[in-house]
């Protein structure tokens, strides 16, 4: 056998091995693969789960602690800018504005629901809704946070009142009684249907029996 018959035959051996030791380590690459895949976890167990952006900021987390547990997603200053809590009293929903001011909260427990639309920095909600056993009653406030206006329906009937900057209620609607009466400034009557009709010694007796009309402050 000359020496190039040699040079060929180690060629062809040497390409064969490379071949055979491709093809092992793809199916040892595939092996290991398959088996990472087939013990991957499916369940992720942990009390905080933290998400940030592609620029490493926190921009929301999943929390949970024996009292309450939920979602948490921030503003780009970190600021809250939406929530979803559930807890053993109760579960609910706050909306922020961009600068973290809480705008909106839609809240439900045993009892009933709420919802409220808050303005920045405000003591207490302008807009109020609230549904239980009792009824459904709808409050806004002006920006002094005084009661303004009044809507409720319940078992015993529907009533609508307006009130002034002082929160004292000066007109009344309702489908019981007359059904619409207007009040002074210290609660007195004002008007009602058929007010002109009485004395004035009949009208100070119904006085009396008329409580001070007066929205509280809240």
């Amino acid at each position: 056998m000359t020496i190039d018959e040699r040079l060929n035959r180690l060629e062809r051996s040497n390409r064969r091995l490379k071949t055979f030791i491709m093809v092992f380590l793809c199916v040892v690459i595939a092996i290991v693969v398959m088996g990472a895949a087939s013990t991957a976890p499916k369940i992720l167990d942990v009390q905080k789960l933290i998400l940030r952006d592609e620029a490493g900021e926190e921009r929301g987390e999943l929390f949970t602690t024996d009292k309450a547990w939920g979602l948490v997603l921030y503003n780009k200053d970190q600021t809250k800018a939406a929530s979803i809590f559930v807890s053993g009293a109760t579960n609910g929903v706050m909306l922020s504005d961009q600068n973290g001011n809480v705008r909106q909260s839609f809240t439900s427990d045993l009892n009933g629901s709420e919802w409220n639309i808050f303005r920045p920095e405000s003591r207490s909600a302008q807009f109020n809704v609230i549904d239980n056993s009792e009824g459904t009653a709808v409050t806004v406030r002006d920006k002094a946070n005084v009661n303004r206006v009044q809507f409720g329906v319940s078992s015993k009937g529907v009533a609508l009142t307006l009130s002034d900057a002082d929160g004292g209620v000066r007109s009344a609607l309702s489908d019981s009684g007359e059904g619409i009466s207007s009040f002074t400034k210290d609660g007195s009557i004002l008007w009602t249907p058929g007010w002109d009709k009485f004395s004035p010694e009949e009208k100070a007796k119904i006085q009396k029996l008329v409580p001070k009309m007066s929205a509280p402050n809240p």
